[in-house]
């Protein structure tokens, strides 16, 4: 009886490689053997596994403008909102607070930085763009040739990482 388990345990230790051993390339063995990919890096040893990174999530923040036309200064600005219609009636709110009757949104937008620039004669330029460099000077550069520019508000509502 221990010949026999010595004998099955030989032929267990002998068979074991051969039944996992890797396909060679380019050989078509018919399906003995696992192909070198089969296991993973480093034979799917999870002492080699490399951690999977985590996506990254990114959720867009909102940016809006309100004014009243109509009233100096009765202006409203937010930033870092997450949905549109949280940015436009926070604006509106802050425009009512500086005593805006008639206020209404100028500019909502997301993920980008806005501009805002005024001339002598009391009208505006409002503009949004991937940079706030970019902004100013699009709302600066948005009045006829020779006109006096002043920029009065620029701010940036940029996505947020959540993940």
């Amino acid at each position: 009886m221990k010949i026999f388990l010595a004998m099955i345990s030989l032929i267990a230790v002998f068979y074991v490689p051969v039944v996992l051993g890797q396909c060679a390339t380019g050989v078509n063995t018919g399906g003995q053997c696992i192909p070198p990919d089969a296991l993973g890096p480093y034979n799917g040893s999870p002492r080699y596994r490399q951690p999977q990174e985590p996506m990254i999530i990114w959720a867009d923040r909102w940016g809006a403008i309100a004014e009243d036309p109509q009233i100096l200064g009765a202006i409203g600005t937010v930033v870092g909102k997450k949905s549109k219609s949280k940015a436009k009636k926070d604006a509106l709110a802050i425009c009512a607070l500086h005593n805006g009757r008639n206020c209404k949104i100028m500019l909502a937008y997301y993920n980008q930085c806005a501009a805002v620039a005024v001339d002598d004669r009391g009208l505006a330029v409002r503009a949004h763009a991937s940079t706030r460099e970019e902004a100013e000077n699009l709302a600066l550069t948005g009045f006829d040739p020779g006109d006096s520019s002043t920029l009065v508000y620029s701010a940036c509502s940029l996505p947020e990482r959540i993940q």
